[in-house]
């Protein structure tokens, strides 16, 4: 399973080569991630699902992977990132006021009907919707304005009730709730619950349990994968196990998507470790997902031309961050 979060073995390298070779990982890929280069694999575990896994040694501090990391998310680059913001507690429109919608999210929400809707709503949010007068000129304003606010009410429900108030897609003609999503998700990752139950049990129960060493930031995100723009909200938590110092965990629990997925979780552990006498970092990343990326949503592509989208895209992610750090660190192979 595609959660990387595990305990340690005997040392760094031990509980990190444990955990990939669990995962189908091959002697000669351990040796290649010691070598400095990123390694990866992705499959589908069923019909519904696909999950990606990617490890590297980055030879710099974790503290300085761990912030490059989060720099990554939030970074708006026009391209792929078009757009992050963070919620604040209680959320406001204020967090909300750089999200826009494209001509293609207005023409499908215009056109929005119950059972049939090529962008994912849910609850009174296709009422509001439809109730929008189209023919006005300022419509398109009406409409992103609708959304934002039902993206910050969205937000302040599941702050208060967590998984309670997650959403149900009601774009297709059988409702998808995304909270029964999220729990299969959840019940596939047997390494989540064997090394850091603790971690799903705080993402489950959200927010009645709570967890020492661990940190929640609520964001949206807009990003371009090649096809339609996806608009995301995530439960993000950094965690540092209390008994485990010489390791962070950044969990990014996917709460909404407007189009392709019915749910996500990815998973990066950063692990201290030494190369060469210096500060080093294991990054092992996985990422599960369901959703139409397996039934045809992107454009028709075929199970295994996703599985390679899915793989490629593990390994750029990884291996920019490695060749950002140690080159701003002066290191190079």
């Amino acid at each position: 399973m595609a959660v990387p979060s595990f305990r340690p073995a005997l040392d760094a390298k031990t509980d990190v080569h444990t955990y990939l070779t669990s995962v189908q990982f091959t002697a000669a890929d351990l040796a290649r991630l010691e070598n400095g280069e990123v390694i990866a694999r992705a499959d589908s575990p069923s019909d519904a699902e696909m999950q990606a896994i990617a490890a590297v040694k980055v030879r710099v501090p974790r503290d300085q992977v761990l912030a490059y990391y989060g720099q990554m998310v939030a970074y708006v680059d026009g391209k792929v990132t078009l757009g992050f913001g963070k919620f604040s507690t209680p959320p406001s429109a204020a967090d909300v006021k750089a999200l826009t919608l494209d001509a293609g999210d207005l023409a499908a929400l215009k056109a929005c009907r119950s059972g049939s809707c090529d962008m994912r709503l849910g609850g009174t949010a296709l009422t509001a919707v439809q109730a929008i007068d189209w023919n006005a000129p300022d419509s398109s304003d009406r409409a992103t304005a609708l959304m934002r606010q039902l993206a910050v009410d969205y937000v302040t429900g599941y702050l208060a009730k967590g998984d309670a108030a997650l959403v149900t897609y009601d774009d297709r003609s059988t409702p998808v709730p995304l909270q029964n999503e999220w729990r299969q998700i959840l019940a596939g990752a047997a390494s989540f619950h064997k090394y850091m139950p603790e971690l799903g049990r705080y993402l489950e129960h959200y927010p009645a349990e709570k967890l020492a060493g661990a940190r929640d930031v609520v964001y949206w995100v807009k990003e371009n994968f090649g096809l339609k723009p996806v608009i995301s909200i995530v439960h993000g938590v950094i965690y540092t196990p209390p008994d485990r110092p010489d390791r962070a965990i950044v969990a990014q629990k996917q709460i909404y998507a407007s189009h392709y997925y019915d749910g996500s979780l990815a998973v990066a552990t950063l692990v201290d470790t030494t190369d060469g006498g210096r500060p080093a970092t294991y990054l092992v990343y996985g990422n599960r997902s369901r959703g139409d990326l397996l039934k045809g949503g992107f454009g028709g592509l075929r199970r295994s031309t996703a599985r390679s989208q899915a793989k490629r895209a593990a390994e750029e992610t990884l291996g920019t961050i490695k060749s950002a750090l140690e080159e701003a660190a002066g290191l190079k192979r």
